[in-house]
């Protein structure tokens, strides 16, 4: 079973990188996508917290969170220079982004998430790179921010 969630997670990898790829300039950045999509899902009793993680110019960087009906998460993240950054889920072959922000520097909240599926937070450098620091909690059900 471990194995198949493993190959579903790669062809989601796989397929954010070929769809992101031929529409936008910068082909090589979207390949690095490719190494930067997570394997490691966050669990209730493993809340994740990075600090200074250096993403090069245009590279992406992506968490991913399985969450359960009534699951909801918890994230903030500060970056050195603007980021784009999403929380989006796979929908077949569509890739759907419920919150989308801009050219930020910090940016935080709890996402209730619509319905049970893998959700991945995901923090896109621009053409100077950038550091981010960021935490993610996945609150289950009637647990406390």
């Amino acid at each position: 079973m471990a194995g198949a969630a493993t190959r579903a997670i790669a062809q989601e990898c796989l397929d954010i990188v070929t769809s992101r790829t031929a529409a936008h300039p910068l082909t090589a950045a979207f390949a690095l996508a490719l190494a930067a999509c997570s394997t490691d899902t966050i669990t209730p009793d493993a809340p994740k917290a990075v600090n200074d993680l250096s993403l090069a110019p245009y590279e992406i960087v992506q968490e991913c969170v399985q969450v359960i009906a009534g699951d909801r998460i918890d994230y903030r993240f500060e970056a050195k220079a603007p980021v784009k950054f999403e929380i989006h889920y796979q929908d077949g072959i569509m890739f759907v982004a419920p919150i989308t922000r801009e050219e930020i520097l910090e940016f935080g909240g709890i996402f209730v998430p619509p319905s049970a599926r893998r959700y991945c937070l995901q923090w896109e450098a621009g053409p100077q790179g950038a550091a981010v620091d960021y935490r993610i909690r996945l609150l289950r059900g009637n647990t406390a921010p």
